[in-house]
């Protein structure tokens, strides 16, 4: 149906947005010292948590797509997605956003890679989407 499109939608726009994020946390990395993944993971769901009503959701929702950087999902669906965001409580695309953590896998290991691979795998378009699986 076409709201569950809106939904996928907006979990593939972030988790592009979290491999984003994620590339900035490993491009800041030293090489020898590797972040843990669980714990930016972690960090991520006590912030989704820490949202006490819309309002706050909305703006840490806008943020965190905003740090994420290029997302040619958002990019290309801007208006579908933030029409959702405008329309759905905001308590459902919390459980949405937390959804999406849970489903987020890169392709590799984080922790088997340096921060040049996991660059290169954070290219625009990769999203994990466990329907095409």
């Amino acid at each position: 149906s076409e709201e569950d499109e809106e939904y996928l939608t907006f979990i593939e726009v972030f988790q592009q947005a979290m491999k984003g994020n994620f590339a900035k946390v490993y491009a800041k990395t030293e090489r020898e010292k590797s972040p843990a993944f669980k714990k930016m993971v972690e960090r991520l769901r006590a912030e989704l948590n820490c949202c006490y009503d819309k309002l706050s959701f909305q703006q840490y929702l806008s943020d965190f797509l905003v740090r994420g950087g290029l997302n040619k999902p958002f990019n290309e669906k801007k208006i579908r997605i933030l029409l959702l965001i405008k329309k759905i409580d905001w308590l459902e695309l919390r459980i949405w956003s937390l959804l999406a953590i849970a489903s987020y896998k890169p392709k590799k290991k984080v922790t088997e890679m340096d921060n040049d691979s996991f660059l290169k795998n954070q290219e625009v378009g990769e999203v994990y989407d466990e329907s095409k699986s």
